[in-house]
């Protein structure tokens, strides 16, 4: 299984967006957090990074950063995370977008998800939680 991070142009090209379109829709049934179109845009436009996991057959995992400026520093956010992959390929990918980040200047990464990836990635804390209601 191979890492990628796609660029604005790779993003265009509609074979390679056919390859991650279905699991940004199942991200987005799922959570209705943000559109796969919504993704596509926000990539094209380089404000949004989209990472994975495939092999010669498909796309398995997908993860989708932002960057953004804080008070203490630049932060990388990863707001997307969906697929199936061992756990070690997953944190080879975290891997992938730390050093990434880093180089972009980034003091932290940040995930954005449910509390399972705390359990799963030893490295991660806890430093907010998130809540809403419905209206």
């Amino acid at each position: 299984m191979r890492i990628f991070a796609l660029s604005a142009a790779d993003i265009g090209t509609e074979t390679i967006w056919e390859d991650v379109r279905e699991l940004l829709e199942r991200f987005e049934r799922k959570t209705g957090e943000i559109s796969a179109d919504q993704v596509r845009r926000g990539a094209a436009s380089e404000q949004l990074q989209i990472w994975g996991l495939q092999d010669a057959e498909r796309v398995h995992f997908l993860a989708v950063t932002e960057l953004g400026i804080t008070p203490k520093g630049l932060v990388c956010t990863v707001r997307i995370a969906v697929g199936s992959a061992r756990v070690p390929m997953q944190e080879r990918l975290l891997d992938a977008i730390g050093a990434w980040a880093r180089e972009a200047g980034c003091k932290r990464v940040r995930l954005v998800g449910r509390p399972g990836w705390l359990r799963r990635f030893r490295r991660l804390r806890q430093t907010a939680v998130v809540m809403e209601w419905e209206l």
